[in-house]
């Protein structure tokens, strides 16, 4: 029995923090599927991970396999770089240049083993998450992708003749809710999962992915490149955007090259820029690097961790990092940085209490009807107390206008 290990207990994870905070890497989402369930379809195996030692207390650990395939934890796949993975022999190392990409061996051991290991080159593209804006930037190839993988010898549900669909590129899932849409896939296909609602008069562009269960709000407008997560909600404009499960974007407002975290919620009316008025490269606060990091490119919008929320009207600036489990309510436009678990306003930036952000989440999964579970508690917690010190700096630091 093969058990594929997605490893990131390494340094450059946390370049993709604050994310990884509360996932393991191998659990971003990128396209329609986390990067687990790609390494899962494609090799048709069991998976675990091999990541920070609190995130065990919620993600499954190696367990007792006959044979692992470590593999790097953000590398996306490809056709490729699976047939090589399929022909890697036991106690052999897959290299890229002088970096490795996958190892496989029969008793599990962490990459200082990999010196021990037959080496092989690999010579094709591999293509990685290295930085928070790569999620979106490879968002859309990954969509196609993914797309093929779980379509491939499968029927589409019919669509209400209601709608109206350009091109042949649509798959929709079993109990999905849609009428008077328009979707457009002669540049990208759209996949609609399971139970998903598209309101009246949404408008879709593809490449785009609706998670199980999403609701997409009535005169929604969504462009290229966007995936909606599993029990997420949208309204509004959205464009190059991933969004993750249970987060909401309900309203009104622009949401550009961006990533939202799970839980996530924007207030309506809210708004965010991803390009600078003198069109220069954007820079964002990089947790590997504890400070600013070029990212290079001109259009970078908003990067929110986990359970964070911001008020009506926000308006968030270029390249802004907001941490997980944060409560913005400002109608000044929001820091570049914003720490984790902090509270921020016109008037003040606090600390949010930690009983009080756990009472707030069990009365929300009261609301929503569902479980706010113990492993889940654990790691927030772990990562209250994780951030303690960054979120300090932040809070005692003057706030620019």
């Amino acid at each position: 029995m093969l058990e594929v290990v997605l490893y990131d207990r390494a340094a450059w994870r946390e370049h993709l923090l604050p994310f990884v905070y509360t996932r393991p890497v191998g659990d971003l989402r990128v396209g329609i599927l986390t990067l687990r369930e790609k390494w899962q379809l494609f090799l048709e195996a069991s998976s675990s991970f091999y990541t920070s030692s609190y995130l065990t207390q919620k993600f499954q650990a190696p367990g007792q396999a006959d044979v692992y395939l470590a593999i790097r934890a953000n590398i996306c796949p490809s056709l490729e770089l699976v047939q090589a993975l399929k022909q890697l022999e036991e106690g052999s190392v897959l290299l890229r240049g002088t970096e490795w990409i996958a190892y496989k061996i029969a008793i599990w051991d962490d990459e200082r083993i990999i010196s021990k290991l037959k080496k092989v080159m690999f010579h094709g593209e591999v293509e990685q998450i290295r930085y928070l804006e790569d999620i979106f930037l490879k968002n859309r190839v990954q969509l196609g992708i993914d797309y093929v993988l779980l379509t491939e010898g499968k029927t589409s549900a019919l669509i209400d003749n209601s709608n109206v669909l350009f091109g042949d590129q649509l798959f929709v899932g079993e109990g999905v809710d849609m009428k008077c849409c328009t979707l457009n896939t002669t540049e990208g296909p759209i996949y609609i999962d399971d139970g998903a609602i598209l309101e009246e008069g949404a408008h879709l562009k593809g490449p785009i992915s609706i998670g199980r269960n999403a609701r997409v709000k009535m005169g929604t407008r969504l462009y290229s490149n966007v995936t909606i997560g599993p029990g997420a909600t949208v309204g509004g404009e959205v464009n190059n955007t991933v969004m993750w499960g249970d987060c909401a974007k309900g309203h009104d407002g622009y949401l550009g090259c961006a990533v939202i975290g799970e839980g996530c919620n924007i207030g309506a009316g809210s708004s965010n820029s991803n390009l600078q008025n003198n069109w220069s490269a954007v820079k964002v606060y990089d947790y590997g690097v504890g400070g600013w990091r070029s990212t290079g490119i001109t259009k970078v919008g908003t990067f929110m961790g986990d359970f964070s929320m911001c008020g009506i009207n926000s308006s968030i600036t270029t390249g802004c990092v907001i941490g997980v489990g944060a409560q913005v309510a400002m109608s000044n436009i929001i820091p570049k940085f914003v720490a984790d678990f902090s509270w921020i306003t016109d008037q003040k930036k606090e600390a949010y209490d930690w009983r009080k952000f756990e009472t707030m989440m069990h009365a929300r999964a009261a609301l929503k009807r569902g479980d706010f579970d113990a492993g889940h508690t654990m790691v927030l917690a772990e990562v209250f107390q994780i951030t303690a010190q960054e979120r300090e700096k932040f809070i005692s630091t003057k706030t620019k206008k």
